[in-house]
């Protein structure tokens, strides 16, 4: 009854949004006969390892290239198979004459790009996951960089734009692991979590289960944090931000959380909810914020 309640509120709060207000992109309805072509590899550098697939767009048109991050359990193809998800992105964007180079990193199930006495991985995708990914598509700096995360990897995402600042222009968010809870907050807390966002308590346990192999202690986790992130931001990027208004996570009220913050620091952030459960996103309104100004 709760999330059916949380689920009328934001659908009446948000009826409209910067994306929905504006002229509609062509959607069509041929877009599943769009094949997208795609080659993936493995690499291993400094002693580490990660897969990739890359999407070599029409360099003649744009010279945007589109980094995905995936969600939980998924891999390095999870953008391209996703037919009625993030695929669906890549359709809408070809037809309507917008074709930029996708490149995708996967260093596992279950990864984030943390820095800390555990896991070096931000810098190294800083330092060599990037020069790596932009040579094997000839970007040399020209061209916007612009980034797209999905559950985990929205997550990623985020902590990546604004640790890595002025790295990417735009990033959109779609159902990230964002939350006002972290793995080290109490047990009050966390009750206090499920109780007013909906959220499913296995899920909420899974998720600081998984969160807390990675961060060291609070201190850590505080470093990290998005929501902790966005007032130490010089260099702003423009986030979007769409997710199902009854996550079983709660990452709805996350997003919210990060949408009103973000907007108080002087970020442009816009919000669009999807009615489903996780992770549904408004597959329009990410595409053409991805898209828009690439034809400037």
């Amino acid at each position: 009854m709760k999330n059916l309640a949380r689920s009328i509120l934001f659908l009446f709060l948000f009826p409209f949004n910067a994306y929905s207000q504006q002229e509609s992109i062509d959607v069509g309805e041929d877009l599943n006969a769009i094949p997208s072509i795609y080659s993936c590899g493995v690499e291993t550098q400094a002693g580490l390892s990660f897969k990739y697939c890359i999407h070599q767009g029409d360099r003649q048109s744009t010279r945007d290239v589109v980094y995905f991050f995936h969600g939980l359990e998924g891999n390095e193809k999870t953008w391209f198979t996703q037919k009625m998800g993030t695929a669906m992105l890549e359709r809408i964007w070809h037809k309507n004459g917008y074709d930029p180079s996708i490149v995708t990193i996967s260093f596992g199930d279950v990864w984030l790009l943390v820095n800390n006495s555990r896991f070096k991985l931000l810098p190294f995708f800083q330092q060599i996951v990037m020069p790596f990914l932009e040579n094997k598509i000839g970007y040399q700096g020209k061209g916007r960089r612009l980034l797209i995360g999905q559950s985990m990897g929205g997550l990623n995402a985020a902590m990546a734009s604004l640790r890595l600042q002025g790295t990417f222009s735009k990033v959109a968010l779609l159902c990230p692991a964002i939350t006002s809870v972290g793995p080290y907050s109490s047990p009050h807390e966390i009750d206090h979590y499920i109780l007013t966002t909906g959220a499913d308590p296995e899920h909420v346990e899974l998720m600081l289960k998984l969160s807390k192999s990675f961060f060291v202690n609070t201190a850590d986790w505080n470093q990290h944090d998005p929501l902790k992130l966005i007032p130490r931001v010089k260099v702003k990027p423009r986030f979007f931000i769409s997710t199902g208004v009854v996550d079983e996570y709660g990452f709805d009220v996350g997003s919210e959380i990060f949408t009103r913050l973000s907007r108080r620091y002087g970020l442009k952030t816009w919000f669009v909810p999807a009615p489903g459960y996780h992770c549904d996103f408004d597959r329009s309104s990410t595409a053409k914020f991805i898209m828009e100004g690439a034809f400037k």
